[in-house]
Parts: structure tokens; C-alpha cells; sequence
């Protein structure tokens, strides 16, 4: 568990893994944001990366690059897309997150 600050760019979140995160939960916490879950089961990969939000019924979105695998844990992106609330790493906005190896 942590917290980071977006920079607007992409920005790796050292969790101290060994292999990556193959579960990552996040949220914004300085604004409105829902919750997002990224897993290799749908796919971590060097791509657009499906996730789902927990607080919403809306529908697994996959229409941005907003997440990366790292081996010491996850890489955050920062990719326009049609939900602004799917963004993890705006500039100066503070997250929340749960990363499990």
C-alpha cells in the first residue's frame, strides 16, 4: 500500500516486487475518482490496459494506456481518454494504491 503524486507523464511506483504487481488498486484522493483495478488476468502489458472500476457500473474500458508492468512494481501513465476519471497520473493529483505481487 501507498500513495503517490502524478506528474503528468509516466512515473514507475516502486512497490519493491521482485516480478511486478499483478494486482494494482488505485484511486485519486485530492478530487472526485473512482476506484480502478488492473490485473495480469485482463492484462498489465506495454499497451492499452483493460480495467475496471469498482464504484461504477459502467464497462471494462480498455481504451488507453494508463498502466505498465515494472519489476519493482507498476508503471503509471498519463493518456488522455474518453472517461477523464480513468487518467492514474495527473500532474499534482494524489493517489492511493494497492499493489499485490
Amino acid at each position: 500500500m501507498g500513495s503517490y503524486t502524478g506528474n503528468g507523464t509516466s512515473q514507475t511506483i516502486d512497490c519493491g516486487f521482485s516480478n511486478g504487481a499483478r494486482f494494482v488498486l488505485l484511486r485519486r484522493t485530492n478530487s472526485s475518482g473512482m476506484w480502478k483495478v488492473f490485473d495480469t488476468a485482463r492484462g498489465i502489458v506495454a499497451g492499452n490496459d483493460p480495467l475496471l472500476y469498482l464504484n461504477s457500473t459502467v464497462a471494462e474500458f480498455s481504451g488507453a494506456d494508463l498502466i505498465d508492468p515494472a519489476p519493482s512494481g507498476f508503471t503509471v501513465n498519463w493518456a488522455f481518454s474518453d472517461l477523464d476519471s480513468a487518467n492514474p497520473n495527473d500532474n499534482g493529483s494524489t493517489y492511493i494504491f494497492l499493489a499485490i505481487a
